[in-house]
């Protein structure tokens, strides 16, 4: 699906004037991070600007600048809230410890695979492969991203350890070892331009946390 042109934008309307309202504040961040996610997709993070966002949102630069005071600011943001999506619902399944460590963290790569297939996660993978050598703060957004994740497993990984009483010297070298054998097939599949087959991703999931939990006494 093409990323949308900026006549294609949503239309937002203008805010009537007063005070806002907190919840009025919430709708109005929302909708800049909405209208500043597509414009970073478009135009890529060098090409786009703060004026544009706040044209296309239909906002005065102060009212932009008063929620996010950069660009940087604002595309944190937009990073930040692909990942809370991602996290809610089925994402927060694999901190479950009611089945075993290897169904757990099946889950886990699952989420990955899946996410791999939406539309913004392959905008944002590729905006920051691209520009993060010139913006930092792109290369700085995944390391938090994929921190966080290494956080998660590392996490489930001591859980477990205690569950079952199977000790776990490295829990963190571990997951960060889970994280980027995910990560790097994920990204493989879209840098290379080969989505994934549903069916085949889920032999290749399957075969690799096996693989992985089979080693789970060195860890």
């Amino acid at each position: 699906m093409p990323v949308k042109k900026q006549t294609d934008l949503e239309i937002q309307p203008r805010r009537p004037r007063g005070r806002p309202k907190a919840q009025d504040l919430a709708e109005l961040e929302g909708r800049l991070i909405s209208v500043g996610r597509q414009i970073f997709f478009r135009e890529g993070y060098g090409a786009t600007t703060m004026d544009a966002v706040a044209t296309a949102a239909r906002v005065s630069k102060g009212t932009l600048y008063t929620r996010f005071p950069s660009k940087e600011a604002l595309f944190r943001a937009i990073a930040q809230e692909q990942m809370t999506r991602w996290g809610e619902g089925d994402s927060a399944q694999p901190l479950a410890l009611s089945e075993t460590l290897q169904v757990t963290l099946g889950r886990y790569g699952d989420l990955w695979l899946r996410a791999a297939l939406s539309e913004d996660f392959v905008h944002m993978s590729r905006l920051r492969f691209s520009e993060s050598a010139r913006f930092p703060e792109l290369g700085e957004a995944y390391q938090m991203a994929f921190d966080q994740g290494v956080d998660a497993i590392t996490e489930v990984i001591r859980r477990f350890a205690e569950k079952d009483a199977i000790p776990c010297n490295d829990p963190q070298a571990a997951a960060r070892v889970f994280q980027l054998t995910i990560g790097g097939r994920v990204y493989n599949a879209i840098l290379s331009n080969a989505p994934f087959k549903p069916a085949v991703a889920k032999v290749w999931l399957d075969n690799t946390v096996r693989i992985f939990v089979a080693g789970r006494a060195a860890w």
